[in-house]
């Protein structure tokens, strides 16, 4: 079995969350907050089971997010930060696992 902590990015927009897992390059979306990590979490782990049926790990994980999608997202943290907007932010990490 196959296990990794990733971290994911979440990002409120339109009253969808988005959510990006930095490591993997790999987005879903949600209706809440706690659906867009579920959402995540899931994509990660059906992700981690297929490389690893494949036997392609070494060339797949990590396979992290272009810079420029970070330097996006980071310029609108930042922009947020400045405002009186509140957060539509959020940054958390958890284990995924793949089942062999």
């Amino acid at each position: 079995m196959m296990e990794i902590t990733f971290h994911g990015i979440i990002e409120k927009s339109d009253g969808q969350y988005t959510a990006i897992c930095i490591e993997l390059d790999i987005a879903t979306e949600g209706g809440t907050l706690e659906e867009a990590k579920y959402n995540l979490k899931e994509a990660v782990e059906g992700y981690l089971e297929s490389v690893t049926k494949d036997n392609e790990v070494d060339d797949f994980i990590p396979r992290p997010v272009p810079d420029k999608v970070i330097e996006e997202y980071y310029q609108r943290f930042k922009s947020l930060l400045s405002s009186s907007a509140p957060s539509e932010f959020y940054e958390f990490s958890e284990k995924a696992c793949a089942k062999s």
